[in-house]
């Protein structure tokens, strides 16, 4: 065991011996990228007992904690399986989308991973507003679709007058029924439309809700491990999870991205790496990122 930081405890040992010590119903959310066990000949897809994993991943979460698991192929949907079986409720697929292929001489070009999120009983996944530019910074063309929409406020006094009752007020004026056609009646009938110019100005205010797609870029030339995820990627998705100070367990460490995200996001997190050379090489680097923090 090594204890690098009051909040941040990482052992270099087997996740299913070192879960055993863990109390029950103590953790708020396990956040991991399990091996695929796709890959042949390499040390990272070490085989596990998931039965028995998942099994005490449900002993030791809160009622209302979460499990949030990276995969793709059959290993993850075999995951999936094996979490409805054991009671857990399903809650969001979300969609690592990782801006460029990372299997170039495969048929199909591989550009993203899945995440699932699910409760162990009656978790509730937080309402997150992300920056406007964060959200909209790979979509160039829904920024200048923005620009033009506030440019043509000037040019309507209808929308001006929502927009600066808006601003002064911090209200939405909601004045044109829903006219979808493929709408029905009871929508028709029961709702009315946001002034868009409006909600474009709050979400630039404000930031936009959380989207099921994120793209965040892998960490290319800072890489440790091999299948290393984004620090920032981690972190979107433990806010949508969690809450200052709650404890989140990775078993399957890696290079403790996850770690450096509970770091940065003031909660507390245990962590498991069975392989010895990752183990020491994502401790140094939890250990840099520590006195970098300490520094500012």
């Amino acid at each position: 065991m090594n204890r690098i930081m009051q909040e941040v405890i990482y052992y270099n040992e087997d996740c299913l011996t070192g879960m055993e010590r863990i109390d029950a119903g103590s953790i708020d959310c396990i956040l991991t990228d399990p091996p695929y066990l796709y890959l042949k000949n390499q040390k990272l897809d070490r085989p596990f007992d998931e039965t028995l994993f998942f099994s005490k991943a449900k002993r030791i979460l809160k009622d209302n904690g979460f499990i949030v698991i990276f995969g793709r192929g059959t290993s993850f949907y075999r995951w999936n399986t094996i979490l409805a079986d054991l009671g857990f409720q399903f809650k969001e697929e979300v969609i690592w989308d990782k801006g460029f292929s990372t299997s170039p001489l495969m048929p199909v070009s591989r550009v993203h991973e899945s995440i699932s999120i699910c409760t162990k009983k009656n978790g509730i996944i937080n309402k997150v507003k992300v920056p406007y530019l964060e959200r909209k910074k790979h979509d160039i063309d829904g920024i200048i679709t923005d620009i033009k929409r506030m440019k043509a406020i000037l040019k309507n006094t209808k929308s001006l007058d929502a927009v600066l009752n808006f601003l002064e007020n911090n209200k939405v004026n909601y004045e044109r029924k829903h006219t979808d056609k493929f709408a029905s009646s009871y929508h028709k009938n029961s709702f009315k439309s946001a002034n868009v110019e409006s909600c474009s100005m709050r979400a630039i205010r404000d930031g936009m809700n959380e989207s099921t797609i994120i793209r965040e870029y892998r960490e290319r030339y800072t890489s440790i491990h091999p299948t290393q995820k984004p620090v920032r990627l981690l972190e979107r998705l433990l806010t949508l999870v969690t809450k200052p100070g709650d404890l989140v367990l990775d078993p399957f460490a890696g290079s403790a991205s996850t770690a450096i995200a509970c770091m940065n996001l003031q909660r507390k997190f245990i962590g498991y790496e069975i392989d010895n050379e990752y183990y020491e090489a994502s401790k140094e680097r939890i250990k840099n990122h520590q006195s970098l923090s300490n520094k500012e």
